[in-house]
């Protein structure tokens, strides 16, 4: 690849935003991928033909802090299997954009681990509680009645594809327990509140569904998506070993006719390549859960992943020293992957050991779990990412100080998860070719540092007269989420429409 002869210093492509209608090709005699008017996110190479002086860099998300704790009677719930104080709320998370009512939902687990909770906010901010049970005495959501307990490792999602008030609108996902080992089941909602069960409320699944288990409509796939847990060794104790399985519906998404209708088409693990295993024979990185954010076009993994130690293997009866200190095993770390075809997963960050949201320092409420929740929302230019934090481990019995767990926000601007990355030398990206059938370019660029530049390429690889680096505008020190390059001669790309072109960042 030939180097443009501008020199760069510092500058972050985060080329997520490629507004064009466009057509991909190799010219290799194959048929043309259509794209569409699609936003092309650089998160990983599947439109880039070359690069040269570049590397992809994890974005770091800015902590906003605690956003809710616990305050209602049904959050400090204790009983003798599970006491005050452990881990317990927020364990199993989601949060959700209404836009009809134009509001944030959350359905999250309360301290007992048998009771799921709902909460909402205008802000995402401020949450209130509602005493929506059937008693009208609590937030607990109540679908499976005062013997039984309320939802369990459950989580949510607003259906795109049924109009509001319909009564599949919402759609969860949960794990009934006995007497059905662990096997996840599945209900609709018109309102996220109140709830009926498919398949008349019995599990739809094999084991296991001690997880957070996922159900959500896939716009790419046109069906929809189950994720629960699979078990890779035994049952518990120092012989388990997890692993995350997606299921795909196979009856035309009818869930009432065919509830059980699904198939299983992989399974997550983390596929350490040290291979690292503990001393018991099983994995020392496990994928705990996983959950599925389907965002323009791109799969992103929602990774938990669980570092096993002697307290997760003897299920908390070992004696933890030092317990106030952060520790580094048994412990969950929360790391991004990404998919083209929801099968395969790049799980370069997690094999690095670089979570998406760290673990904060000795002594904060997210010191040793991070559990992001099910979903990520982007509201005003930005991703809201909304976790659990605990700062005891995983089956580390009681929160120091009592603490419990607690909801935490992180946020990230518009589409900066990943980015293709220049240090101090020139780096170039060069995309695939693809037939332009929209007129506008716009480049989310970070280079507050360097300068960026834009080439038009013709189908032969050359430059477009009127699209030249050296007729290109200087964009020097900029900063922005849309930014639209510029010719000399040319302020949109309308004299290309129809024409085989690449772009050379």
């Amino acid at each position: 690849m030939n180097k443009m002869n501008i020199y760069m210093k510092t500058i972050i492509i985060l080329v997520s935003a490629l507004i064009i209608a466009l057509l991909i090709s190799n010219f290799s005699g194959e048929k043309l991928v259509r794209v569409g008017l699609q936003k092309q996110l650089f998160v990983d190479d599947y439109v880039i033909a070359e690069k040269e002086d570049i590397t992809r860099e994890l974005g770091k998300p800015r902590k906003v802090g605690v956003v809710m704790k616990s305050s209602v009677p049904t959050d400090f719930h204790s009983t003798k299997k599970f006491p005050a104080g452990l881990p317990g709320i927020g364990y199993r998370t989601t949060v959700l954009w209404n836009e009809q009512r134009e509001i944030f939902q959350m359905l999250y687990r309360a301290s007992n681990e048998a009771l799921t909770a709902y909460a909402e906010s205008k802000d995402g901010l401020n949450w209130t509680k509602p005493f929506i049970a059937d008693d009208g005495k609590s937030n607990l959501i109540t679908y499976r009645g005062k013997t039984k307990g309320t939802f369990y490792e459950a989580s949510f999602t607003i259906d795109p594809i049924a109009p509001w008030g319909h009564p599949e609108k919402y759609k969860a996902v949960f794990n009934p327990g006995d007497p059905w080992d662990s096997e996840a089941a599945i209900a609709h909602s018109s309102d996220g509140i109140h709830w009926k069960g498919y398949n008349k409320g019995e599990p739809v699944t094999g084991r296991a569904a001690d997880t957070h288990n996922q159900i959500l409509w896939d716009p790419i796939g046109k069906r929809y998506l189950l994720l629960t847990r699979t078990d890779l060794g035994s049952q518990g104790g120092k012989g388990e070993d997890r692993a995350t399985r997606i299921m795909a519906h196979e009856k035309g998404n009818d869930l009432l006719s065919y509830p059980k209708a699904w198939k299983t088409l992989t399974t997550v693990t983390v596929d350490d390549p040290k291979g690292r295993k503990t001393l018991s024979g099983v994995a020392e990185h496990q994928m705990e859960a996983m959950t599925l954010w389907i965002y323009e076009n791109v799969y992103f993994g929602l990774m938990r992943v669980l570092t096993v130690g002697e307290l997760t293997g003897a299920e908390g009866k070992v004696p933890v020293t030092d317990n106030d200190k952060r520790p580094e095993a048994d412990v969950l770390d929360f790391y991004i992957g990404t998919s083209r075809d929801a099968v395969n997963f790049d799980k370069t960050w997690v094999h690095a050991r670089k979570p998406l949201i760290e673990r904060g320092d000795t002594g904060s409420f997210d010191m040793a779990m991070v559990m992001a929740t099910s979903e990520i929302i982007t509201h005003n230019d930005e991703h809201w990412i909304y976790y659990m934090g605990c700062d005891t481990r995983h089956h580390g019995g009681r929160s120091i100080n009592d603490k419990g767990g607690q909801i935490g926000l992180a946020k990230l601007p518009l589409d900066r998860f990943i980015s293709q990355s220049a240090k101090d030398e020139l780096g170039t990206i060069t995309t695939k070719p693809f037939k332009l059938e929209g007129d506008t370019l716009q480049v989310n660029v970070d280079a507050g540092k360097g300068r960026f530049h834009v080439e038009i390429l013709d189908a032969d690889g050359k430059p477009i007269p009127g699209f030249t680096v050296n007729e290109f505008n200087y964009y020097g020190s900029v900063e922005e989420l849309r930014l639209k390059p510029q010719w000399k001669n040319n302020k949109d790309l309308s004299t290309l429409k129809g024409k085989t072109i690449s772009l050379k960042f």
